[in-house]
């Protein structure tokens, strides 16, 4: 069975142009037997091309499905895949044929044009360093400057003050930096003293540590944690550490998110052409729906 291409995706032409190449000695054998086809049989000048192409997309066809998820954060991963792409994989080699060579050369020019404009890049500098997966890669100044200045403009309520300054006491004792914090057994409400209540009071005459300042420690401190493995969850990792950076935590749920792609409904389209063949063209249009919706949430866990 051969893979089909689609128009939006490198991994499916990849995978067509490879299937072909591994059935050549079937597909030749098959046009031989048939005098009508035989001026359909691979030369060796076609395979030489599909063998150039099949060298120019092997390398990226990975990314197109990785890229596409729809269950994992993939905005934070466009920076450091480009960078990866257009610095590393893509790059000409010795090996490569003329054709390989120029195709790559396409690709980069592409890619480097679809995300040239400021604005993007600034867009995927700010989600890369905000992911503790990728915040090494290439932290600008001016992307930590754009992220102070959205802390600083987002509300906070009363508990995101106590957050972050018990953070900035933790800190500066030694305790909150280098690994998170574990987390401790939820303790037994119990009676308060004369000590809580005279605490209570010097709560509420005290200044409040500056929001810009409680800003910049925060940053400070996260750059300060060692990177998180690329195959753990930032959202977990966000998650666990809120309380240790209450506002950089908002601008992590701002630019960790899931990039809008055409995956979703080409699978759906995919699904609908597995249940409408030939041999089931009379379906009902209300069947239709359902099996196509019973296709695509029968593994929905409940």
């Amino acid at each position: 069975m051969f893979s089909q291409d689609c128009p939006t995706r490198w991994g499916t032409k990849q995978k067509m142009v490879a299937r072909i190449l591994e059935q050549v000695p079937a597909i030749r054998q098959v046009l031989m037997d048939d005098r009508r086809s035989q001026n359909l049989i691979l030369m060796w000048q076609d395979i030489e091309v599909l063998e150039s192409i099949n060298a120019a997309l092997k390398k990226v066809a990975d990314f197109t499905d990785a890229l596409s998820s729809e269950k994992t954060v993939t905005a934070s991963s466009v920076k450091p895949v480009l960078q990866l792409l257009t610095e590393d994989l893509l790059l000409p080699t010795d090996e490569d044929t003329e054709l390989t060579r120029n195709m790559k050369k396409k690709m980069v020019g592409v890619l480097k044009d679809k995300y040239s404009a400021p604005a993007t890049q600034q867009l995927l500098a700010k989600a890369s360093f905000i992911d503790p997966r990728h915040k090494d890669i290439n932290p600008r100044d001016d992307v930590k400057e754009a992220l102070l200045e959205e802390m600083l403009a987002m509300p906070e309520e009363r508990r995101d003050i106590r957050d972050g300054e018990a953070a900035m006491s933790a800190a500066a004792a030694g305790e909150g930096e280098g690994e998170s914090a574990p987390s401790s057994p939820p303790k037994k409400k119990k009676k308060k003293n004369l000590a809580d209540l005279l605490g209570m009071r010097r709560a509420q005459s005290s200044n409040p540590v500056p929001k810009r300042i409680r800003a910049d420690t925060e940053v400070t401190r996260y750059l300060q944690e060692e990177a998180l493995d690329l195959h753990s969850d930032p959202l977990a990792w966000w998650r666990d550490n809120q309380a240790r950076f209450p506002l950089l935590s908002k601008v992590a749920r701002k630019y960790m998110s899931i990039c809008a792609t055409s995956t979703p409904s080409e699978r759906v389209f995919s699904a609908a052409g597995n249940i409408v063949t030939p041999l089931r063209s009379s379906l009902k249009p209300d069947n239709v729906n359902m099996l196509v919706f019973l296709s695509r949430n029968m593994k929905t866990e409940k």
